[in-house]
């Protein structure tokens, strides 16, 4: 299948066209403020390094969270637009899962894919290969970064990445010593958010424009001024 994945859930952002379980290209980009003008010009760009015209896709995957608020909406805005323009099917993917499966070597025990939430906390989880996928062992949710590194399997090598890990190694390698590892990988997922999608949409799991939600994990800083004035 040729699909066009998005990714917008951090300033590091990223959009791939992926087929048949290989990535024919990939855009990656900082953004310094909010996706809104870097993506599009992404998505013009992938289009034209893969020689492809839009109409040669056959489906959409997005990394619906978890992560910064603005960026996730504008993302999913996007896909939403394109799918409803196009008829195309879409796959909603986990950052984290996605930042996980950069990690799927046969030397990595677990995989701790840690997301900077701000306000002193992280979006995270921890995963063991299970076959080609992965199998959570910490549940992906928004804590406290000692919280979170209190819940991982003791006694293993954990294999950290993303902007959390980045943010509070020193906390972590307190905390877990010579037992944690920090990846050198990027922390651009459109590939695996295409990677991913493509094996959900092979699976009769593709989502309508509608069905298509974010992941945040918490409120957002709206919301939160929302119920606080209930």
């Amino acid at each position: 299948m040729l699909l066009l994945a998005i990714d917008t859930t951090t300033r590091f952002g990223s959009v791939a066209v992926v087929a048949s379980g290989e990535v024919l290209a990939e855009v990656n980009y900082v953004s310094p403020s909010s996706h809104s003008r870097q993506v599009f010009r992404a998505v013009d760009e992938v289009i034209r390094l893969t020689g492809l015209k839009f109409d040669d896709l056959e489906g959409l995957a997005a990394a619906a969270g978890p992560g910064s608020f603005t960026g996730i909406r504008i993302g999913l805005s996007l896909m939403k637009a394109l799918a409803l323009a196009s008829g195309r099917p879409l796959a909603a993917v986990s950052a984290l899962e996605a930042l996980a499966s950069k990690l799927l070597l046969a030397s990595v025990e677990v995989m701790a894919p840690m997301i900077d939430a701000r306000k002193g906390e992280v979006f995270a989880a921890a995963y063991r290969a299970a076959g080609q996928g992965l199998r959570e062992v910490v549940p992906a949710g928004a804590y406290r970064p000692a919280d979170f590194l209190a819940r991982l399997p003791a006694g293993v090598s954990t294999t950290f990445i993303g902007t959390g890990a980045e943010l509070y190694r020193p906390l972590v390698t307190d905390r877990l010593g010579e037992q944690a590892v920090f990846s050198k990988r990027s922390f651009h997922i459109a590939a695996e958010v295409g990677l991913i999608g493509e094996k959900l949409l092979a699976g009769g799991q593709g989502l309508s424009p509608a069905a298509l939600q974010p992941i945040y994990y918490r409120q957002s800083q709206a919301e939160e001024k929302k119920t606080a004035g209930e």
